[in-house]
C-alpha cells in the first residue's frame, strides 16, 4: 500500500483500516518536552528531534507516526518562560494509555521515541509498565544514543562550531517540513567558550556536581545561559551548510538504529511463543563438583 501520509493525525481513518488489512503494524510515538533552552533553541526541540527521527524511521520500515505528545517531564527547565512541565506518573500513564489503545486496534509493534534526557526516565517507566502489565515488549529509543555511533559522530567530527540541539533542532524542523530561520544568526554563528560557571551558580555549582557524580538530585536552571546557548548554526563547513549536516546526522541516526526493528521483531515472537510462568529451579547445586 502507497501512502501518501505517514503521520497519524493526517490520515483518514479508512486510510489506517486500510494500512492495517494490508499488513501494516508498526507505529511510532515520539515524545519530548516543551522546556526551556535559551535563545536559540525551541521549546519543544526534544519532541522535534524524536518525531523527525520517526518520520524517517517511518518511511523506510513501512510505519506510522503517532503526533507528538507534549505532556512530558521537563525538570531543570521549568524555570524558562514557556516550559510546563508533567509528572513522570503523568507522563507514563498518557504513554501507557497510547501505546495500549494502539495495540489493541492492531499496531503490534509500538515503539516510543524520545530525544534525551530528562523524558527519557518517564519513557523508560512506561516501557517496563506496558510489558508487566500485557507482556508485550513495547521498544523505547532514545535518539541522542545514535550520536555516539562511530558512523554517526564521523559525519560531525571536527566541526568547527558546537554542535548539538541548537543544529539538531532546527534540522529537525526541516526534515518536519517546518523550517524555520536561525534564532539570532549573528550570535549563533560564533563558537562558545565556557564561561566558568558551568550550569548552576558559582556559589553551589561544585556542590551540586558533588551530588550529581553520585547519583541525582533536584535542581533547576538559574540564568538563560546555563542551558541551551552554547550552541552554534548558520556555519558553512567543507563547503555545506552546518544545518544540512545535521539533517545527514539524523538520517544516518535512522540508518543506524533500522536493524534493531529485525531484532524487536524476532523478539515479540519469541515472547509470544513462551508465556510467562515462574522460574523453576535447573541446576543441582547440590551435586559434587
Amino acid at each position: 500500500m502507497k501512502l501518501a501520509r505517514r503521520r497519524l493525525d493526517e490520515m483518514t481513518s479508512r486510510e489506517v483500516e486500510f494500512y492495517l488489512k494490508d499488513g501494516g503494524d508498526l507505529i511510532f510515538v515520539p515524545f519530548g518536552p516543551i522546556s526551556g533552552h535559551g535563545a536559540f533553541i525551541q521549546l519543544g526541540i526534544h519532541a522535534h528531534w524524536a518525531e523527525a527521527l520517526s518520520t524517517l524511521l517511518a518511511a523506510k520500515a513501512n510505519g506510522l507516526v503517532y503526533p507528538s505528545v507534549f505532556q512530558v517531564y521537563s525538570g531543570a527547565t521549568r524555570s524558562f518562560p514557556g516550559s510546563v512541565s508533567f509528572t513522570f506518573e503523568e507522563q507514563s500513564r498518557i504513554l501507557c494509555h497510547i501505546a495500549k489503545t494502539l495495540n489493541a486496534q492492531g499496531f503490534r509493534r509500538v515503539v516510543l521515541v524520545s530525544g534525551t534526557t530528562p523524558e527519557t526516565t518517564g519513557g523508560v517507566v512506561a516501557a517496563r509498565t506496558l510489558f508487566d502489565e500485557t507482556e508485550i515488549p513495547f521498544w523505547l529509543i532514545e535518539a541522542e544514543r545514535a550520536l555516539y555511533r562511530p558512523a554517526v559522530k564521523a559525519i560531525f567530527e571536527g566541526y568547527p562550531g558546537n554542535f548539538g540541539e541548537t543544529l539538531i533542532g532546527l534540522a529537525s524542523l526541516r526534515i518536519l517540513g517546518r523550517e524555520r530561520p536561525v534564532p539570532y544568526p549573528d550570535w549563533a554563528r560564533e563558537p562558545k567558550g565556557d564561561d566558568g560557571e558551568g550550569d548552576q551558580p558559582g556559589e553551589v555549582f561544585d556542590d551540586v556536581k558533588a551530588l550529581r557524580e553520585w547519583g541525582a538530585v533536584g535542581f533547576r536552571y538559574h540564568e538563560e545561559r546555563h542551558h541551551g546557548n552554547h550552541g552554534t548554526a548558520g556555519i558553512t563547513w567543507k563547503d555545506r551548510l552546518d544545518i544540512d549536516m545535521a539533517v545527514e546526522v539524523l538520517e544516518k541516526s535512522a540508518e543506524e538504529i533500522l536493524p534493531a526493528l529485525e531484532s524487536f521483531d524476532r523478539y515479540r515472537a519469541w515472547l509470544e511463543k513462551h508465556p510467562f510462568a515462574y522460574v523453576e529451579a535447573r541446576d543441582n547445586l547440590d551435586a559434587a563438583p
